[in-house]
Order: structure tokens, then C-alpha cells, then sequence
């Protein structure tokens, strides 16, 4: 999208992918109780006891069954991410003309601003296509970068 208001010139850019399923394979490590590696805080409310009502299954070190695949961690991977945004101005005909220039154009720019999803991982844009699953393997997410830019014409 681009939008204008007088020398202001505002560019986004969005992407998005809906009704997508992504296994959290990262999850599925960190909720594994099935060795002595980190676990996530979810395995506090594992199963214990009869009666005990809860999602998360109970420990069984170096003999469990935790690590194999589930639908538990298959999560919707919908998102909606502001991809690119640049903000700019042109600066006015007759304030150049007194600086001894010809024109010039200030911008500012950002790259993967925001995320929106309800994807419990560390990004929900993961590899898709073929006949293979989307996990998420906890790769390194995108990063956010800035960009300042001025540029002057003599």
C-alpha cells in the first residue's frame, strides 16, 4: 500500500498465509521429559496422579514415548506480518532552492516490524510446499532491520 499527503509519502508492504498447520518441533523437544536436557514450564503441569486433568502427558525418563510426534503439537501457523514499512519526505521546492540544492528526500524504513499470530513458536513462516510437513524447528526468526536514507540532488 502507498500512501500520500502532500511531500509525505508513507509504503507498506504486508504478507500473510491462513489455514496453515505447522508442527512445533521445538515444543515437541522442550515437552519430552524424557532426559536430563532444559524442559519447557509446561511440564510442571504434567500428569502426576489419578485425577490429575491436564494436557501435558506424564514423565517417563529414557523410556518415554513424550518425543514421538502428536497432534498436541500441531498449532495453526496463520499469521499476518507488516513485511516492510518506509516513511518519507520531500522536502519543499523553495526551502532546496535557499540550501543551494535542487531537491531532497528523507526516509526511514523497517524491515519485519510486527508478527501477528497465535503461533506459540518462534515463527510461524516456516518452509511449506511438496508433500512433507511445515515444522518449526526453532530456526532463528527473521530480523527486524532499519534503514535511514537522505538523498540530495545539487
Amino acid at each position: 500500500f502507498t500512501f500520500r499527503y502532500k511531500k509525505w509519502t508513507l509504503r507498506t508492504s504486508f504478507t500473510y498465509r491462513w489455514d496453515v498447520d505447522v508442527v512445533n518441533m521445538s515444543r515437541m523437544a522442550f515437552e519430552s521429559m524424557s532426559s536430563f536436557d532444559n524442559q519447557s514450564v509446561a511440564v510442571n503441569w504434567r500428569w502426576r496422579t489419578e485425577g490429575d486433568v491436564t494436557d501435558i502427558p506424564r514423565a517417563l525418563h529414557l523410556a518415554g514415548y513424550n518425543f514421538l510426534g502428536s497432534d498436541r503439537f500441531v498449532e495453526d501457523g496463520s499469521f499476518c506480518r507488516l513485511n516492510y514499512m518506509q516513511f518519507s519526505y520531500n522536502l519543499e521546492p523553495e526551502i532546496a532552492k535557499r540550501l543551494g540544492i535542487r531537491k531532497a528526500m528523507f526516509s526511514v524504513s523497517a524491515n519485519n516490524l510486527f508478527n501477528w499470530t497465535r503461533y506459540s513458536g518462534v515463527d510461524p513462516e516456516v518452509g511449506y510446499g511438496g508433500m512433507g510437513l511445515s515444522t518449526d524447528n526453532a530456526q532463528t526468526p527473521r530480523a527486524k532491520s532499519f534503514t535511514c536514507r537522505l538523498n540530495v540532488t545539487f
